[in-house]
């Protein structure tokens, strides 16, 4: 008798799983927002200043020509996308349309507010994190195209990678003295990002930590720079006791944290493992008195010069990874790495993002058929 109850109890565990996975239904719509690390279009295009992500050779990997990304192709973003089962959210720059019902369809699968520069402050002059905010309350209830249960079941990606600690370098010609009283601002301010969007009716976050900017391609350089070592340290640390509270006092907040820091790490220890030469030297390389990939002279002869190896590198230009790059860390960040017999995740709050999602009630797609470390 114990032995057939065991059965049927077995049997109706079985059942209740892959009912669960059955009633699974896609993510509502993706909203994003952060810097170049998740801009996928809100530079102005006609702007030769800003326009740089919009010129050629970005987007050589995809889609072939620039779309607005910091990169050979996809970014952060699109795997998150491609994770979820949706189109990348379109630019909140794109938007030019006045006819509400017009935005709402646009809109139906989010919208991404990054943009390249900002942060916390407006340091370059750019939308920072809550005057994006601002952006999306005012969008949303515009358009009318999200009510509160589709916000719930929607993700958000916030992207603050260090565009504030980078600007106070720079008025500093490198000094790092002082760089330590910045961190809790900027921590505060990311914690108060995700408070906000919780209030407009946003459940599902997941925030990434500061990139580890020591790492930024050099000329001569062969390792990562240890210097900044105790500021990402104490960003992460501050991060993730913001995000514990914010866990205890909001009620249905489910919240993780993407290591950015060690993702890349990892990648830069494992570099052979993975595919990628020359860590250091970026695909596209500023010439000459040119600062930027993709800058051109009076006659439009180019100021770079582009790699013949796109594949095989990590950065594509002084600070952004190239596809392949942001494929890999996406990748460590859906299905961690086993050293020793030992399981590494780098996400803070869940096994990785593919059983975060999954645990959320939404239907995962494993990116790993389009990337995997040899």
């Amino acid at each position: 008798m114990d032995t057939m109850f065991s059965r049927h109890l077995f049997l109706i565990i079985v059942l209740s799983l892959f009912a669960g996975r059955g009633n699974a239904e896609k993510a509502g719509a993706l909203f994003v927002f952060g810097d170049s690390y998740a801009d996928t279009g809100n530079k102005d295009p006609y702007n030769q200043s800003i326009n740089h992500p919009w010129r050629r050779p970005y987007g050589l990997t995809w889609p072939g020509y620039p779309a607005g990304r910091f990169s050979s192709g996809k970014i952060q973003t699109d795997f998150w996308g491609d994770i979820l089962g949706l189109s990348a959210p379109i630019a909140y720059e794109l938007l030019k349309s006045h006819d509400c019902k017009a935005i709402a369809k646009k809109i139906r699968h989010g919208v991404n507010f990054a943009v390249g520069g900002s942060g916390i402050f407006e340091d370059y002059g750019f939308k920072t994190i809550a005057q994006q905010v601002k952006q999306f309350k005012k969008l949303i209830w515009e358009s009318q195209g999200f009510g509160s249960h589709k916000l719930s079941q929607s993700v958000v990606l916030i992207s603050v990678a260090g565009n504030d600690y980078l600007a106070f370098l720079g008025s500093r010609n490198g000094s790092i003295e002082g760089l330590k009283d910045l961190v809790k601002p900027v921590v505060s301010g990311t914690i108060d990002a995700v408070k906000q969007l919780y209030k407009s009716g946003l459940r599902n976050f997941a925030v990434s930590n500061i990139g580890p900017f020591g790492c930024a391609p050099q000329i001569g350089k062969t390792s990562c720079d240890s210097n900044y070592d105790e500021i990402l340290a104490l960003h992460i640390e501050l991060l993730k006791e913001g995000i514990e509270i914010l866990k205890s006092d909001l009620k249905e907040l489910s919240i993780i944290i993407s290591d950015l820091v060690s993702a890349i790490n990892h990648i830069f220890s494992s570099s052979a493992q993975f595919g990628f030469v020359d860590l250091f030297v970026p695909c596209c390389a500023a010439r000459g008195r040119a600062d930027m990939c993709g800058e051109v002279d009076q006659v439009g002869r180019a100021l770079y010069e582009v790699c013949s190896n796109v594949d095989e590198k990590f950065y594509w230009d002084a600070g952004h990874p190239t596809q392949r790059g942001w494929n890999a860390i996406m990748w460590l960040y859906s299905n961690g790495v086993k050293v020793d017999n030992s399981s590494i995740s780098f996400i803070e709050g869940a096994p990785n993002v593919i059983e975060w999602v999954e645990s959320l009630g939404f239907v995962a797609y494993n990116i790993s058929t389009k990337f995997s470390p040899k």
